[in-house]
């Protein structure tokens, strides 16, 4: 049976050992210090994009920010690490080398990251590389490309609704051209304002012509009464054959005078219905141009846009390895394991006396 424990005792035995935990300290201090200062060098290098809502500048078109909408921005997050965008930066800084032997996945996993900011709309793009200055250079041509391919995707998502207006705005203009030329034709071939002068004359004829008759009358009326001679009755007959032909061209005159005047009330009619078609076809043509030129003047803007804020800077100081983090945790677990040692090295020693003949013997039967 084992002797029961006693902390004094263990603790005198720590204490007797404590080369054995600063050996391992050391050791391990020397070791992952000269690891660390072999290890190569690496720089992080972090652009900054803001998701801005949708409709830009304007509060009446920006959405209510809510942690659920704060969190759903974590889908432009592939805008910057699609694997076409990182295959595209990989071949413009010559990462990949003339050999190919590292995947083009493991090689974005190395040195890409891309995170939205929790609880922000900021999204950060960082890239490690061995060149400080290649890699601020490769996460801002990242980061511009992340903003150049939302931008294409918010025109292509409203490239619908711009395609509809301007079909409307162009049915509208054919129709306004047809209804101007059709205007243009009746003003030709059916004037009114001639047609008005035309009834205007026939209208004074009228008017004379009916002077002309009761003057005829009065005089065929004067010769009636002197009936007696020869020279009466002829000028009797006279002026009746002059009334009979101012009746005549009077009748003509009111025939023309009432069809010239249905001619015109009918083109007037006409004009006034064709002006109000013409005035309806500018108004539809007018709010569609107008519609049209709001789409095209807001194409892009219907979803959230990222612009960059902070475009990094060249890093100065190497993000791996970190020496002081490196041997901190070399001599924690050091000390761990020399700990672990010391304590079995305890217990084996505090064993009671014929403990392994025992354990023989049994073994034996």
């Amino acid at each position: 049976m084992y002797s029961p424990f006693d902390a004094f005792e263990y603790l005198e035995y720590l204490r007797r050992r404590w080369r054995v935990l600063a050996g391992a300290a050391v050791v391990a201090l020397a070791l992952s210090l000269a690891i660390s200062l072999v290890m190569p060098k690496r720089y992080t290098a972090t652009t900054s994009l803001v998701i801005e809502p949708p409709g830009g500048n304007d509060f009446r078109l920006s959405t209510a920010v809510s942690p659920i909408y704060l969190e759903s921005l974590k889908t432009y997050e592939r805008f910057a690490a699609s694997d076409s965008l990182f295959a595209r930066a990989a071949g413009r800084f010559h990462l990949l080398g003339t050999s190919n032997s590292q995947s083009i996945e493991s090689l974005k996993r190395r040195v890409l990251k891309v995170t939205k900011v929790r609880d922000t709309k900021i999204l950060e793009i960082s890239v490690t590389l061995g060149d400080p200055t290649l890699a601020q250079r490769m996460a801002q041509f990242i980061a511009e490309e992340a903003v150049s391919a939302n931008r294409s995707e918010s025109r292509a998502s409203d490239q619908e609704f711009v395609e509809q207006a301007s079909k409307q705005a162009e049915g509208a203009q054919e129709q306004l051209q047809s209804l101007q030329q059709r205007w243009s034709k009746v003003v030709i071939t059916e004037p009114v304002e001639a047609l008005q002068s035309e009834i205007d004359a026939d209208v004074d004829l009228k008017g004379k012509v009916q002077q002309q008759i009761v003057e005829a009358r009065a005089q065929a009326a004067e010769y009636e009464q002197q009936s007696n001679g020869d020279f009466a009755r002829e000028q009797l007959q006279a002026a009746r054959a002059r009334t009979a032909v101012f009746e005549k061209q009077l009748q003509q005159l009111d025939s023309a005078i009432g069809k010239n005047s249905a001619a015109l009330a009918a083109r007037i009619a006409q004009r006034a219905a064709l002006e109000r078609e013409l005035k309806v076809a500018q108004n539809s043509y007018e709010g569609s141009a107008a519609r049209l030129r709001e789409y095209r003047a807001s194409e892009g803007t219907h979803a959230e846009q990222l612009r960059i804020i902070d475009p990094g800077i060249v890093p100065g100081q190497p993000s791996s390895p970190n020496i002081f983090l490196n041997v901190a945790v070399a001599v924690f677990l050091a000390l761990v394991a020399a700990f672990v040692y010391v304590s079995l090295a305890f217990v084996y020693r505090r064993r009671p006396v014929g403990f392994e003949a025992e354990m023989r013997r049994g073994m034996r039967a």
